[in-house]
């Protein structure tokens, strides 16, 4: 109704545009576009736009015209609200337009603080233990005592290493060159690793490369695999248009600094040294580098027993020398010592730590060495300032070296993850009975497996979005995973196999869930169900696969998908009660005020290690105390780090997932919505009574 005169201006539009082009002027007959060309033509105002502008004047007119005809009738009290509705259609238009959102609830500093600490916590295993000594991979898990490695690496935990990395330099945890090396020396290792139609294997050896175990291809593996691909492909990419000298470089490195002192609190006097004040600018930074690396490189000598607060002092040391690295080797021109050669630009940066992409440092540096270029002539008469402008030409044709091969480098990793994402074939993953993905593949013996992914609140959910997306599965086989529901606690929610947070919530640190939607009311219900079992039970809430308390002969901990039994389709579901904190972070794109309290209350009861909380808490263990398992796990690393990201960061992961547009054509399917309670709940009242009969 609101959209009628819009519709009619365009038929007529249509209509005498055909008829002269026909019986008159003969010419562009077969004019059409694309939806590409639509798209890519956004901008350009076209007939559409200008009739939307035109319907409030043609309800003016329209009015007045009523009123004039009938001026003593009610006509136009008739006309009125129609008229009003036509007036509005352009803001209406607007509000249409506009993404659905949930009310996001605004951080406290403390809270943002709270969880950017435990971030780098959690980066630290993947920087500590990702780099040469396992060929730029991962280690499964970590054990506290001994620092016991796991030696073998999982797609899944290459996926998330990946993103992590792109999560530690959003956060300013890494500069863009270390990204870059770390991620190219990763796709060298994977390109050596052994693959079977573009998937990698179950598990491999992370200091041998050898395969471990049976050759088995997970669908559910790959399919996180290939999401963090994407996720890595559309992140580069986006990187190429950010500041090469983020600020959050300096929040990050205040971020260490508050660590450290969090274990020595007076690790500032025995440095003599301390960050500039929070309102300090580009230049007062950038004049503290020096002096602190300075400071730092003499931190050995300091008296600090604690191994944690030496290992953060170190790594302190490493991002000074990598900020200080990034001013000299990429953007020379900013130093203080080349203040007087770069004022014969006629430029300032007043922003340098905001206002440069790769391809603005490149042109600038490459205009600055025209300027000093053309002006050589009365530069060479005064020698004090020819020497330092000398200085400069070398530094910015080094920096422009640089630059480039940064370029390049960015570049190279979007088209790697792109391709290795291509190249994972899912079509022969395929179940032929029921159109759904087979659990796995076993390569020795040539044999799909006959047990699929068959359930929408599952951890398939991504593979199977994915293999939509790109054409190896109908979109009907997305309908054809079950929604089965069930209450608990009060709350309608879809079935789960063993009722996991995981299940529920990992694929969503990808997939967007748009509100009012069943994958978003199953979620909200999900958390809602996990904190009244915690409350039931008077102890944390957020329960997943995890590790447990017991151990085996070798000392490892035991690892079980737990889970609320209430809302399982396992039979023999069990909840433990083993508290996991990683199904807390994933919590907290739902439920963000109830997830941070909780991750508090875990924290205060000393649930928290050198990189991050511990894997779980065992309940079960010793009846009457919490007993932790004191390991780290790669992907429950991984996990929590993207949820803080996504949070943090304003579902950042989830923008670079669905930026492909590969996958931008599969999203309608996100937006079914629910059935609602009244029917749900009669429908399984129904069911209840038929058992009951039974």
């Amino acid at each position: 109704l609101v959209f009628l005169p819009h519709q009619t201006l365009l038929a007529f539009d249509a209509i005498i545009r055909s008829l002269v082009r026909a019986f008159v002027t003969g010419e562009r007959l077969l004019e059409w576009e694309t939806a590409a060309e639509a798209e890519s033509n956004a901008r350009r105002r076209t007939a559409v736009d200008r009739y939307l502008a035109l319907t409030p004047l043609v309800a003016i007119a329209i009015g007045i015209f009523v009123d004039v005809a009938h001026p003593h009738g009610k006509h136009i009290d008739f006309a009125a609200p129609i008229l009003l509705l036509w007036g509005f259609a352009d803001a209406i238009t607007s509000w249409l337009n506009a993404p659905p959102r949930e009310e996001q609830k605004r951080l406290a500093p403390a809270d943002q603080s709270f969880l950017t600490d435990q971030a780098l916590r959690i980066w630290r295993y993947f920087n500590q233990f990702g780099g040469e000594r396992h060929n730029y991979l991962i280690p499964d898990n970590i054990q506290e005592e001994q620092l016991s490695e796991a030696p073998r690496v999982s797609p899944t935990n290459l996926g998330l290493l990946l993103n992590a990395r792109q999560a530690a330099c959003e956060m300013g945890f890494l500069t863009m060159p270390e990204f870059v090396s770390l991620t190219l020396r990763s796709f060298e290792t994977i390109a050596r690793l052994e693959k079977h139609r573009g998937h990698l294997f179950n598990w491999y050896s992370t200091q041998t490369l050898a395969v471990l175990g049976t050759r088995m291809v997970s669908s559910v593996d790959s399919g996180n695999l290939v999401a963090s691909l994407y996720t890595l492909h559309t992140g580069v990419l986006d990187l190429l248009e950010r500041p090469l000298l983020p600020a959050a470089l300096i929040t990050g490195l205040r971020a260490h600094w508050r660590l450290l002192l969090l274990l020595d609190r007076n690790a500032t006097s025995k440095l003599k040294l301390s960050l500039p004040r929070s309102s300090a600018g580009a230049a007062e930074w950038i004049a503290w580098f020096p002096e602190a690396a300075k400071a730092l490189a003499k931190a050995d000598e300091l008296r600090i027993t604690d191994e944690n607060a030496r290992w953060w002092l170190a790594e302190i040391e490493r991002r000074v020398v990598s900020i200080r690295a990034l001013l000299c080797d990429y953007v020379p021109w900013l130093l203080p010592e080349f203040d007087g050669p770069r004022a014969l630009t006629g430029l300032e940066m007043n922003s340098p730590l905001e206002g440069l992409t790769i391809e603005n440092a490149l042109e600038f540096a490459r205009g600055l060495d025209g300027r000093i270029a053309s002006n050589w002539s009365w530069i060479s008469a005064e020698p004090a300032l020819a020497a330092a402008v000398e200085r400069l030409r070398a530094a910015l044709a080094k920096a422009q070296e640089n630059l480039r091969s940064l370029l390049d480098g960015l570049r190279r990793i979007a088209w790697q993850a792109e391709r290795a994402a291509e190249e994972t074939e899912f079509s022969f993953l395929v179940h032929p009975g029921s159109l759904m993905l087979s659990i796995g593949y076993d390569a020795d013996a040539r044999k799909l497996h006959d047990a699929t992914y068959d359930l929408l609140a599952s951890e398939a959910r991504i593979a199977t979005f994915i293999a939509v997306a790109r054409g190896d599965l109908p979109q009907e086989s997305w309908f054809k995973l079950a929604r089965d529901h069930t209450s608990a606690f009060g709350q309608l929610l879809l079935l789960s196999w063993t009722g996991t947070m995981f299940e529920y919530l990992m694929p969503a640190l990808w997939m967007r869930s748009y509100p009012h939607t069943l994958i978003a009311k199953t979620l909200t219900a999900c958390v809602a169900v996990q904190r009244e079992f915690g409350e039931a039970n008077r102890i944390p809430w957020g329960i997943s696969e995890s590790g447990a308390a017991k151990r085996n002969e070798q000392g490892d901990y035991h690892y079980e998908a737990y889970g609320v039994p209430q809302i399982a389709i396992k039979a023999d579901a069990t909840a433990g009660p083993v508290v996991s904190p990683y199904s807390t972070f994933l919590a907290l794109g739902v439920d963000s005020v109830a997830a941070i309290k909780n991750l508090r209350r875990m924290a205060s009861a000393g649930f928290v290690g050198a990189f991050g909380f511990y894997e779980a808490i065992d309940y079960s263990f010793h009846p009457g105390r919490a007993v932790p398992v004191r390991e780290w796990m790669a992907h429950h690393e991984g996990m929590s780090l993207l949820a803080t990201l996504n949070l943090l960061r304003e579902n950042i992961v989830q923008h670079w997932f669905h930026a492909s547009p590969l996958l931008q054509s599969a999203e309608l399917v996100l937006h079914e919505t629910p059935m609602s309670d009244a029917f749900l709940r009669a429908k399984l009242k129904e069911f209840d009574d038929l058992k009951t009969a039974a």
